[in-house]
């Protein structure tokens, strides 16, 4: 009998042991860096704009000559004078703005004649303005011919001012000779249009050269930046006009010009023109 042999029990493969996943490392999100906004061009536009307003209102103020008030208070009577640096002036205009008389540069020295003269002479004129006409005395030439220049080129009438004596150098000679010149010079110009001349000066010249001696004179004084002039009408003293700036502006007249105002009112600056 054969021996009943069973085969050999397979062995189940091992169980391989559960491995318990690792838990994965949780990353925790860092908060964003808020990006900077930059400003809009817009801004960067707007703030040059300002910036450019800015410094040209400090250069303005600073550095660029602003015409002054034209009038100080206390006057009515308005007149300005001009010479070829002023060059085209509109003169209807002028007169449009309270401008009442004029003094108009005709002559320096012995030869040289203002090239705007006779063209602000008729301008002047036909507007309806009262004129009149100076000459620049130069001291180191001769008085009588300076007069004679002067006289020769210039035509005054009846309702014109008188002639000026515009005295501002005072040269190399003694005072006492310039003053003996200038004498010479006012009686020849007196004598060729019957009335006496108008002396044109500004402050410190008729301080320290003339007061006291051309006194019997009218006198037209230059004096700028002040509230009023320094010196005033007496019996003795024939004050007759203030030029109180040389930086005013008037419609009419390019640029700058020289401003005056008379001591009176309109009759008594008529009472002062020729017969």
């Amino acid at each position: 009998m054969a021996a009943n042999t069973k085969p050999p029990l397979k062995k189940a493969p091992a169980e391989k042991p559960f491995k318990v996943p690792a838990k994965r490392a949780v990353r925790t999100a860092k908060p964003r860096k808020k990006q900077q906004q930059q400003p809009p061009r817009r801004f960067w536009a707007g703030l040059a704009i300002l910036l450019g307003i800015i410094l040209l209102v400090l250069y303005v103020e600073y550095f660029v000559d602003k015409p002054e008030p034209v009038w100080p208070e206390g006057h009515t009577v308005y007149g300005v004078d001009v010479s070829h640096y002023q060059k085209e002036v509109d003169w209807q205009k002028v007169r449009e703005n309270e401008v009442v008389f004029a003094f108009v540069k005709a002559t320096e020295g012995v030869s040289l004649k203002d090239r705007k003269y006779e063209e602000n002479w008729a301008g002047a004129g036909a507007a309806g303005i009262i004129r009149g006409a100076y000459h620049f005395y130069l001291p180191y030439l001769n008085p009588e011919e300076q007069a004679q220049h002067f006289v020769s080129s210039v035509q005054l009438q009846s309702g014109d001012l008188p002639p000026v004596l515009d005295v501002e150098v005072r040269g190399r000679k003694p005072v006492a000779q310039l003053r003996q010149d200038l004498k010479v010079w006012l009686e020849k110009v007196e004598n060729a249009y019957g009335i006496k001349p108008i002396i044109y000066t500004n402050f410190k010249f008729y301080e320290d050269y003339l007061a006291g001696h051309f006194d019997s004179y009218p006198l037209w004084i230059a004096h700028y930046r002040v509230p009023r002039l320094q010196i005033e009408k007496s019996n003795t003293r024939k004050l007759a006009f203030w030029q109180h700036t040389d930086g005013g502006s008037i419609e009419g007249i390019t640029g700058s010009v020289d401003c005056n105002v008379f001591y009176g009112s309109m009759r008594d600056l008529r009472g002062v023109c020729i017969k």
